[in-house]
């Protein structure tokens, strides 16, 4: 009877069983949080070359061509360390169109997940993989 007492009152594994439990729970927090910042920083990076190409689309200069727009957001996205071949870049109406009209540029790109990707596609049935896309649109010069 007194050895089950003592067994009872100690205490020595229990911060262990507790660290055991919560650890994994600590390490998915910070890896999602890093995994998101990356998504995050392609949505951005995406945006911005967005930004630039739809500028340099609407300048009012015959040598600026849909090539020259493309490699122009290519080498935006390459610079931020993304490989540009991934992107799908979009010039729907308006490129060229007259002044006061709207030039779109429209930048999808896959972000595949590194760490988190069995995760996410047991929740999202998408082998890991989200489509950030983003548009800017401004008006021709």
């Amino acid at each position: 009877m007194t050895l089950l007492r003592r067994f009872r009152r100690n205490s020595r594994g229990q911060a262990l069983v507790e660290f055991a439990l919560v650890m994994p729970l600590l390490l998915i927090l910070v890896i999602s949080v890093f995994e998101f910042g990356r998504a995050w920083n392609l949505h951005q990076t995406i945006t911005d070359a967005a930004r630039e190409g739809a500028r340099k689309a609407v300048i009012a200069d015959n040598s600026v061509t849909l090539d020259s727009v493309t490699a122009a957001i290519a080498n935006r996205i390459g610079a931020s360390g993304f490989d540009p071949a991934n992107a799908t870049i979009t010039l729907p109406d308006g490129f060229h169109a007259g002044t006061g009209q709207v030039t779109s540029v429209r930048i999808e790109y896959p972000y595949r997940f590194t760490f988190l990707r069995a995760l996410i596609g047991l929740l999202a049935q998408n082998n890991g993989v989200i489509t950030v896309a983003t548009e800017a649109r401004m008006r021709n010069e």
